[in-house]
């Protein structure tokens, strides 16, 4: 095997992360004190661009920096190296997430009122104890915190993973995701609004701008074409790139037309196709299916079994998973209307992850961790194992996870297990590209050659644990029961929104009610029949209840006549008039006789 050397010269740099050539190391990320040569043998190395790992490798760390690396005997310990074995284990190089959120979720909720500086350092602990080691917060990022954390982690003052951010994101007035983050996205109406509010995130020194392209299922109004296109064009007069937020296939095709740099979800509306396909490798626009978000959406309705997973209580507690697993959450995801459809996108979105890799497309590793539901850290790793499940070959996900991220946020000293680039890798006890589940199983974590000492990650980091209170179960017991008698409902013959209930009888002339419905009858003349459902556990509009009764009337051989109904009366054959006067709940019924 070719044997790559270099000579290392110690020389003044200014890199791109930082003013000084020492990692970005604070109170949250000690790391223990290792030789600046050091010699490894024996690991699996996975160099992360793609190309074979090898077996058994050996190298030599000088400096932070990777001197030496090559086959199974090929590289000699130096003389005075500390030497350190690795047989059987694997190695690759960090994680780097292009798409995560810090300081809004606790664990115990998710709110713009959780962001603050120690919510968001811990955070980027999570994250870097599961070697995720940095990370593109995008578009949840309010005030300056964000600013000053990443400035004092470029200083050495702070760790964690490295935070880039792309601050206040865009968003049309009263699009999503306003209604679960009020007061975090930026909305606008006009192309001039648009600009300004680019110009200013670019006065913050911003890595990206980010927009939201999404009507929430029909929901909510989405950002317009000509806003977006505005965006764009401002943010390329900076030199700073978009990343945008999608669902649509539609919407996919005209932001990479219009320059995007990256879609940060899943398309999921449907399969992609060769037109996206081709311009995305034309523009060398980035990828990142965020699996894990779109699965979150509905997996907690099925008790996933990742719950009990040791790695995820290491950092967060077995409580946050009983919490999750409990029949009250459970059955709050089991009644969403939308499950059937979340399911079926995620389908969708495993198809188009799968057919824009093997396409040629740049895929990265995003997860959109840190919202509602999703955890920072350890739902990286949920998605690479996702990735792969969904038909992604190991290699190219690992490659996902690393280097083309690395590239994407211009980290040249990171992303690849190379000489001359920074010693930053995971070692695993397993193999990756035998399972990918493997990546859960960490046993050490090299930043610029030291070992990480991640019982020092966890003493920073806080949690919230939630909690199921008697009032979350009283409603729990209702919906239940409000699930079982519409079931029940659903097998009988409905006249419009409502089953039909017991008759009214009005001079031996029956006359239909909903059910659950409570009737108050008047002896006239006049006839009055007063429909009430305010105690019903079904509500009724004022036009819900004339669609009932236009639809059952007839049934009781009552016969249109304008605006009411006639029949004749069984005993008298008199001609019986029957108009209904309805109101939200109430229907009042007169019947009067010609």
């Amino acid at each position: 095997m070719k044997r790559y050397t270099q000579l290392v010269i110690a020389v003044a740099l200014v890199c791109f992360l930082s003013a000084c050539s020492e990692p970005p190391k604070g109170p949250d990320s000690k790391a223990a004190p290792t030789s600046d040569l050091s010699f490894f043998s024996g690991a699996r190395l996975i160099p992360g661009d793609g190309s074979p790992p090898i077996e058994e490798a050996t190298f030599i760390m000088e400096h932070g920096k990777f001197k030496e690396i090559g086959g199974k005997g090929e590289v000699k310990p130096p003389k005075g190296s500390t030497r350190i074995e690795l047989d059987g284990r694997t190695i690759t190089p960090v994680f780097i997430n292009l798409h995560g959120h810090v300081g809004i979720n606790t664990g115990a909720n998710t709110s713009p009122k959780n962001y603050k500086r120690d919510s968001i350092i811990s955070d980027l602990n999570r994250y870097a104890y599961y070697g995720v080691e940095a990370v593109a917060v995008l578009g949840t990022d309010v005030g300056d915190l964000a600013f000053q954390i990443r400035d004092e982690q470029r200083q050495g003052k702070v760790g964690g993973a490295l935070l880039f951010t792309a601050g206040r994101g865009i968003t049309a007035k009263g699009g999503w995701p306003t209604s679960i983050l009020p007061g975090i996205p930026i909305e606008v109406s006009t192309e001039a609004e648009a600009r300004k509010v680019v110009r200013d995130n670019v006065d913050k020194k911003v890595d990206f701008i980010k927009i939201w392209v999404d009507d929430n299922m029909g929901r909510v109004p989405k950002l317009k074409p000509e806003i977006y296109r505005a965006v764009i064009d401002e943010a390329k007069k900076n030199n700073v790139r978009v990343v945008a937020h999608v669902f649509y296939l539609a919407d996919a095709k005209d932001l990479v037309k219009s320059g995007v740099a990256g879609l940060v979800h899943s398309i999921r509306d449907r399969e992609v196709d060769n037109e996206l396909i081709s311009a995305m490798k034309e523009k060398n626009v980035f990828y990142t299916p965020t699996l894990t978000a779109h699965e979150a959406k509905f997996v907690y309705a099925d008790k996933p079994h990742w719950l009990g997973e040791q790695i995820m209580r290491e950092v967060y507690p077995a409580g946050l998973s009983a919490y999750l697993a409990d029949p009250v959450v459970m059955n709050r995801f089991k009644r969403n209307p939308d499950l059937p459809a979340l399911r079926q996108q995620y389908e969708t979105a495993e198809k188009n992850l799968v057919k824009m890799s093997a396409a040629g497309v740049k895929i990265g590793l995003g997860t959109d961790s840190g919202s509602a539901d999703t955890y920072p850290g350890y739902f990286e790793l949920r998605e690479l194992e996702l990735m792969a499940a969904a038909g992604m070959k190991p290699a190219d996900v690992i490659k996902a996870a690393t280097s083309a991220s690395a590239d994407v946020l211009g980290l040249k000293d990171m992303g690849t297990l190379a000489v001359g680039k920074d010693a930053d890798f995971i070692v695993f006890s397993g193999n990756p590209l035998d399972k990918m589940i493997n990546v859960k199983d960490i046993a050490n974590i090299y930043m610029k050659g030291a070992d990480l000492d991640r019982r020092t990650i966890l003493d920073k980091i806080t949690n919230e644990v939630p909690k199921i209170t008697a009032t979350d179960r009283q409603k729990d017991a209702q919906a239940q029961i409000d699930e079982a008698r519409e079931k029940a409902d659903a097998k009988l013959e409905h006249f419009g929104k409502f089953p039909l209930g017991a008759s009214a009888n009005v001079r031996s002339m029956p006359v239909p009610t909903p059910k659950y419905s409570k009737s108050d009858i008047k002896p006239g003349p006049p006839d009055r029949i007063s429909v009430s459902m305010q105690a019903s556990p079904v509500k009724a509009s004022a036009a819900e209840l004339r669609d009932f009764y236009s639809k059952a009337l007839p049934r009781y051989r009552w016969a249109p006549a304008g605006n009411c109904w006639e029949r004749k009366h069984p005993s008298s054959s008199k001609t019986e008039t029957l108009c209904v006067e309805a109101n939200a709940n109430v229907a009042v019924i007169q019947i009067t006789e010609k």
